[in-house]
């Protein structure tokens, strides 16, 4: 059986003002993981990734505090409200 997954693309522009790694720890990920996904970031400039829906991360936090910074996120299968 597979794990349900919230489904998020990233996009990095020049008009990112803050630090990613940081954004990403604050809304649950861990450093490893959020060095990981920032340094990949940086290497294609646009990113799928999918979160296992029972984590400890939030996926409202993550979109609200991935755009403070100025990073472009598409939350592919957010639910309605």
């Amino acid at each position: 059986m597979s794990n349900s997954k919230w489904k998020f693309t990233i996009s990095y522009s020049n008009n990112v003002t803050g630090d990613v790694v940081q954004a990403l720890q604050v809304s649950g990920f861990g450093i490893l993981d959020s060095e990981t996904i920032a340094e990949a970031l940086l290497d294609t400039t646009e990113l799928d990734i999918g979160i296992d829906k029972k984590s400890e991360i939030e996926p409202k936090l993550l979109l609200q505090n991935l755009k403070k910074i100025g990073l472009s996120v598409k939350w592919l299968n957010e639910p309605a409200a």
